[in-house]
């Protein structure tokens, strides 16, 4: 089975899969390391032996804080046996701009690591073509299918760079709020989430959000994990489209851009067969999830779903309440609050809590 464990990054991702292959042996991947503050990721480090701290990929699947924090200090200071088989990163060197600091900073740590960079794309960009096949890549006992971001989404990134590192910088300084919920607050309940289920999808227009790294993981298994990072919607529609396969079966799918209203569209849930949703945020900074993403989720017809929460906060508490769960359908899982985090074991048809 995958291990997916999301562990407890705040507002961001930081998502720990291990998985055996045909022989039994154990593999890892890291997607994301949140903000690196507190050091979660290398407090994680710190409890994996030693021998046991390679990685068969690192994927930083874009530039915002949330998901490159922890990986900026791995890099700057790599723990006694790290090692990293593929690193992931789509840089300045494959957008062609001056890239924001913290991107840079992590391109300059790459390069002084010597070590493979995008090395499953030839060094290129991770990227899907414009047409034909997705790309596809083998791990000892794994596959995985790229579904974001396609070409057009990194030149958007690269004609708006101006924009988005004003926006980000802006963030990092103000810690906004977002348009979803007050960070901090518990959100309004007055509506009910099968009727914020039927507002109008308003797709995300953020640059650095549509150039996330996005892909299915699937076990040797059978087992499938959609990490869908904070892709749009669009993309992974499109991506999902390609794939030809009518509804696709992904047995775990982590929520993109942490629940955001802006990025789970209608059209895209038709095009995922689904009923087990991973949620990786606190909700402190930008009060995620978003009730309407959420409603969107749960609230379909004839669809028993399970949201798996790797905090227990004002923002996701909600999702307990078997009264809640009970008029809609759901299971709402959650990590106690003072220990939040949350490990899942995936195979084919089947996601259980792995304590």
């Amino acid at each position: 089975m995958l291990r997916v464990t999301a562990l407890p990054a705040q507002d961001g991702d930081c998502l720990w899969l291990e998985w055996p292959d045909q022989d039994g042996a154990t593999h890892r991947m890291l997607v994301d390391g949140g903000r690196g503050r507190p050091a979660v990721l290398a407090e994680r480090l710190g409890r994996q032996p030693m021998t046991e701290r390679e990685f068969d990929l690192v994927v930083c699947t874009h530039i915002d804080a949330d998901h490159i924090g922890g990986l900026l200090a791995l890099v700057a200071d790599p723990p006694a046996g790290f090692r990293a088989r593929d690193v992931w990163f789509n840089g300045r060197d494959h957008i062609d701009v001056l890239g924001h600091v913290q991107g840079d900073q992590l391109s300059d740590g790459l390069r002084r690591s010597a070590g493979p960079w995008n090395g499953a794309f030839g060094g290129r960009a991770v990227v899907v073509p414009r047409d034909g096949a997705l790309p596809v890549v083998e791990l000892p006992g794994l596959r995985i299918t790229l579904l974001s971001p396609g070409r057009a989404e990194l030149a958007t990134l690269a004609r708006g760079w101006p924009q988005v590192l004003e926006e980000v910088d802006a963030d990092l300084a103000s810690r906004r709020t977002s348009a979803d919920t007050l960070a901090g607050r518990r959100p309004d309940r007055t509506v009910g989430l099968h009727l914020l289920a039927r507002r109008p999808f308003e797709p995300d227009e953020s640059p650095a959000n549509a150039s996330s790294i996005a892909f299915v993981a699937e076990h040797h298994d059978g087992g499938r994990v959609l990490l869908a990072a904070d892709a749009s919607a669009e993309v992974l529609t499109a991506g999902l489209r390609r794939l030809g396969t009518g509804q696709y079966r992904v047995d775990l799918c982590k929520v993109a851009h942490h629940g955001s209203r802006h990025n789970t569209s209608p059209e895209l849930l038709e095009l995922i067969d689904c009923q087990d949703w991973l949620v990786s945020t606190s909700g402190a900074r930008f009060g995620h999830p978003s009730r309407e993403a959420m409603g969107r989720i749960l609230c379909r017809p004839a669809d028993r779903a399970t949201a798996w929460f790797n905090y227990l906060s004002p923002t996701t508490e909600e999702y307990a309440d078997p009264a809640l769960q009970g008029r809609f359908g759901f299971r709402g899982v959650h990590p106690p609050a003072d220990r939040p985090g949350i490990t899942l074991a995936v195979g084919a048809g089947r996601v259980e809590l792995d304590r």
